[in-house]
């Protein structure tokens, strides 16, 4: 079957969902403008696969699969088209791509679209604050996992820059872990073999713990094996830009100390950067 073939079965599945008058061969083939005869076919089709019931063959209408399936559908086709637009596709182009990403795209992808969405969504929310909590960024955010670039600078520039050495400590991106509201940021310690600058000999070292600043006070984040996390709350962000350049920036003090020795890597303050 033709990519066009399948996609106008689809948008045929499509118009049940509307369960009025026009859900018929008749009103279906004027709504799609398409053949009474082509339309009777593909609601015979869909009946087959157990997705139309055609009990009154005047007015058909889903069984309980088809209902799941053009809902699962429909929404594949919002998000898709919604994620086009945001990303400067016009609106004619981004509706006829949208229903090949629905039909198309792997539910792995898919779950990539739908949190790039999320996130187009939040931000959009937040557009006209210009200073906000971590706390206010995950009442907004649904449950999920999502995945975040991020800087870690020292507190003071050492030899001409201010990045700091624990960047490459850790696995990047970061995970932003949000379930009723509440967010965890998660970072992935990872072991490095490095020449030490002292001695000349080969070092490996990882990093073991992480605190943060809170209410005055630097607190130990949780650990689970190389796993460190530390609540969303604490991060400080302010909203630069609008549209598609809008960046959300949020920081946090850290400190964090290794198994190698402080000469090595010294236990100082850091500035741990989010962006979004």
């Amino acid at each position: 079957m033709s990519d066009s073939a399948d996609i106008l079965r689809l948008r045929v599945l499509l118009t049940f969902l509307k369960d009025d008058e026009t859900c018929t061969v008749m009103g279906i083939s004027r709504t799609l403008n398409e053949t009474k005869q082509t339309i009777s076919r593909i609601i015979i089709s869909l009946e087959k696969e157990g997705l139309i019931d055609r009990s009154n063959q005047r007015r058909p209408v889903l069984t309980d699969m088809g209902q799941r399936m053009a809902l699962l559908y429909g929404e594949r086709i919002n998000i898709s088209l919604n994620h086009l637009m945001y990303e400067g596709v016009n609106v004619e182009s981004a509706k006829r791509d949208a229903y090949r990403w629905a039909l198309y795209n792997t539910d792995d992808t898919m779950e990539v679209i739908r949190s790039a969405e999320e996130k187009y969504r939040v931000k959009y929310e937040l557009r006209k604050q210009y200073r906000f909590t971590g706390t206010d960024l995950c009442k907004k955010l649904k449950d999920g996992e999502y995945r975040f670039p991020f800087i870690i600078y020292r507190e003071h520039v050492h030899n001409g820059s201010n990045i700091s050495m624990a960047n490459e400590g850790f696995e990047h991106p970061c995970t932003l872990s949000v379930k009723n509201g509440v967010g965890t940021v998660q970072l992935k310690a990872l072991e490095l073999t490095e020449n030490s600058a002292a001695t000349g000999k080969q070092m490996r070292g990882i990093i073991k713990s992480l605190k943060y600043f809170d209410s005055g006070n630097f607190i130990g984040a949780e650990k689970n094996g190389n796993l460190l996390s530390f609540p969303a709350s604490i991060l400080s962000f302010i909203n630069i830009g609008e549209g598609m350049g809008q960046l959300l920036h949020g920081i946090a003090c850290v400190k964090m100390k290794s198994n190698v020795d402080v000469v090595h890597m010294p236990n100082s303050t850091a500035i741990f950067t989010i962006l979004i």
